[in-house]
């Protein structure tokens, strides 16, 4: 498969499916199970579905040695980071507010790689991530106009969330991949499982509520299962790896316009004006993001570049990889 094709199914698999993670909320969010439990059970389901993955494809499960840092990864870009989320809404603050203080996510992402990783952006880059940002706040600003009751602490949880996630992002990226991607992507989902397991027996004072077996419930498990564990998780690992962090980041950018696009199908809920000209707004903001990231990436100058992120295929050996041109996303 061409370069320019793989990279461009992996970004728009990323982004339908980091969007479909919003999607199941409201759909959990509907039913009677608590919202702790049926996640726990989400990511423990998922990972039994990657662990069969793994034994069809590389014939073995990962050895627990050898899942340390892809755990430690997970506990941040899935456990802890989903875990802030969840509860900052739990504890009143607005849908809207959460995804506007997340969407910060992009820009700490491209200060931090340009530091730590060498993807550093151009001034046109970084009108991109500005532009898209408020692109985001357009799309989200017509959940913020009821009344807000929380503390004023559990504002910072969305924001531990925004750490969270960067910091996993740019952990996951530093020097070769270790794992396989469903090797790699089995143990997030233990570490997430894990987190959110603890989470559940601690309010649920020490008992972890099982899912019903209703239609609601099997298709909201089904949803967050397949399109938001293995979808959006799966090509969030497989970005990352490919795209690098600061291209990953500026797609973020586009998931809270498709996630009002795919509210308003499922749910009746249409756009305003406001949301229109958001959405129009973050996607050319995170287009500009995206080439400005490409023309300066590390790997084009000096393909030795400390802490590249460039990576290769398990079939591929890191000199050719070296050799190759590093993969340019098409947005």
């Amino acid at each position: 498969m061409p370069a320019q094709v793989l990279s461009l199914l992996i970004a728009t698999g990323f982004v339908v499916g980091w969007s479909s993670g919003f999607v199941g909320g409201r759909l959990a969010s509907e039913l009677d199970t608590p919202v702790l439990s049926l996640f726990a059970w989400r990511f423990l389901l998922a990972a039994l579905v990657v662990a069969l993955w793994c034994r069809l494809a590389l014939g073995a499960l990962p050895k627990a040695r050898e899942m340390g840092r892809e755990m430690l990864v997970g506990s941040l870009t899935m456990g802890g980071y989903l875990l802030g989320v969840i509860l900052a809404i739990d504890l009143g603050v607005s849908v809207g507010v959460t995804a506007l203080i997340a969407a910060l996510q992009p820009l700490l992402a491209a200060a931090l790689a340009g530091r730590w990783l060498g993807e550093r952006l151009s001034v046109h880059g970084w009108l991109g991530m500005g532009l898209a940002t408020l692109g985001v706040a357009l799309c989200v600003g017509d959940d913020m106009q009821r009344t807000l009751s929380a503390s004023g602490w559990a504002y910072l949880l969305p924001l531990l969330s925004v750490v969270s996630v960067t910091l996993g992002s740019l952990l996951a990226v530093r020097g070769k991949p270790a794992l396989p991607l469903p090797a790699a992507l089995l143990a997030q989902l233990l570490a997430a499982g894990g987190i959110f397991l603890l989470a559940a027996l601690v309010a649920g004072g020490g008992q972890l509520r099982p899912p019903g077996v209703e239609p609601a419930v099997l298709m909201a498990m089904g949803w967050l299962v397949v399109l938001s564990s293995l979808g959006g998780y799966g090509f969030f690992v497989a970005s990352l790896r490919r795209l690098g962090v600061t291209q990953t980041a500026a797609l973020v950018h586009l998931t809270p316009g498709v996630t009002l696009l795919w509210a308003a199908a499922m749910f009746g809920e249409r756009l305003g004006p406001a949301g229109l000209a958001g959405l129009a707004l973050a996607g050319a903001g995170a287009s500009l993001a995206i080439r400005s990231a490409r023309r300066s990436d590390p790997t084009r100058r000096d393909p030795g570049a400390r802490h590249a992120p460039r990576t290769w295929s398990t079939d591929e050996s890191p000199d050719a990889a070296h050799k190759a041109p590093s993969p340019a996303s098409p947005y």
